[in-house]
């Protein structure tokens, strides 16, 4: 048993010097060494203890760990030592892949938490971009109605103070007419009374015109000689009875249109008047309503303005965030996406290491315990076969 274990031991080693480049034995005769996984198989069939190395090396081959198959010739090379220093070896071995992996879950655990929390930051982000967008859009088309509202209160306010303008002007001239047409008639008719009278008296004295029977107690008119308002003296003429009454009928007649026209003219000013007070009052009640719309709007139209230069500055800022939002998430992804893709394949093979060590870890734990008692066997059949 103990020369077959040295047998086994001597072409390991053959085999680790291959490896690790390491001679250990003189050159001259060197033997080509079998495939490592025939000598494992074959060492491992005659040693228990190469049965973990053969687990190690199977482990470091699926997983193409560099470490675990260092880790496996340093155990074969320490199997005739005790047990505690092949144990610690791969106790060691234990405690960094269980703290690699540790670790990596933390990163993992980190990177999840950083994806998500970025993820709804640029979600937010954008959500709000798109409002204040919206918001900026809905605000510029109020101003652009009100600017137009208010223009056309304006132009209605210049074009009520032109038509005042005129309508004064043109009321004036009608006031001048008026006055003058009233006074004219006034005075005509004042004129046309005079020569009514004049010429009634003239008649009657004449005996032309018959007098009023209260008229014979009152003193008789005295009129010149020539008055100036006769083109030649009365001749008393009596071939034409009807000349008296027929002038005085024409005077009188014309001096009643005198009175209807004085009549109608004061009617036409007042009314002229009245419509024109009503036209000015009407403008003047529209004209303060618009003005006070126009005010209004204007004061609606310098808050609406200001907000949307808050509203520019708010997406100016946010625009900035979600920016750097963006680039941190790229910034997430070498680390986050793109090197922990292959995060659960690396779990599985440490898991798969972290099992075969420990599996490696029985199978010498067992196999050191056989060595210890049939060690100890044969040291009492020793004893027993010399007494």
């Amino acid at each position: 048993m103990r020369s077959n274990e040295i047998a086994a031991m001597d072409v390991a080693m053959k085999i680790l010097s291959k490896a690790t480049g390491v001679r250990t034995e003189a050159p001259g005769n060197p033997v080509p060494p079998p495939s490592p996984k025939l000598f494992l198989q074959i060492a491992s069939a005659n040693n228990p203890k190469m049965a973990a190395v053969q687990v190690l090396h199977e482990a470091a081959q699926m997983a193409h760990s560099k470490a675990l198959e260092r880790l496996s010739v340093e155990v074969a090379a320490h199997l005739s030592g005790p047990f505690d220093q092949v144990n610690n070896m791969i106790e060691k071995m234990i405690f960094r892949l269980m703290d690699e992996q540790k670790q990596e879950d933390e990163h993992k655990h980190w990177c999840d938490q950083e994806l998500k929390k970025t993820q709804v930051m640029l979600d937010d982000k954008a959500d709000k971009i798109k409002d204040l967008k919206a918001e900026i859009k809905s605000e510029t088309t109020a101003v652009g109605q009100l600017t137009e509202e208010i223009k056309d209160a304006d132009e209605f306010i210049a074009a009520t103070i032109a038509h005042k303008a005129e309508a004064t002007e043109i009321r004036e001239v009608g006031r001048k007419e008026n006055k003058l047409a009233i006074n004219d008639a006034e005075t005509a008719q004042k004129a046309l009374a005079n020569a009514i009278a004049v010429l009634t008296d003239f008649y009657k004295e004449s005996g032309a015109v018959a007098k009023e029977p209260w008229e014979f107690i009152q003193a008789p008119v005295k009129l010149p000689k020539n008055p100036e308002t006769w083109d030649s003296p009365y001749t008393g003429a009596t071939d034409d009875k009807k000349q008296p009454s027929g002038i005085l009928s024409v005077l009188e007649a014309v001096m009643t249109d005198f009175a209807k026209l004085e009549a109608d003219t004061k009617s036409n000013e007042a009314t002229d008047q009245k419509e024109y007070d009503q036209m000015v009052s009407d403008n003047a009640i529209e004209m303060a309503k618009r003005q006070t719309e126009s005010d209004m709007k204007d004061g609606e139209k310098k808050r609406r303005t200001d907000n949307i230069a808050t509203l520019n500055g708010q997406l100016k800022d946010t625009a900035g965030e979600h920016e750097k939002t963006d680039q941190y998430m790229t910034d997430l992804q070498p680390a986050c996406v793109g090197g922990d893709s292959s995060y659960k394949d690396r779990k599985a093979a440490r898991a798969q290491e972290i099992e075969a060590l420990k599996k490696a870890q029985g199978i010498l734990q067992d196999a050191f315990k056989e060595q210890s008692f049939t060690q100890q066997t044969g040291k009492f059949l020793q004893i027993k076969s010399h007494a």
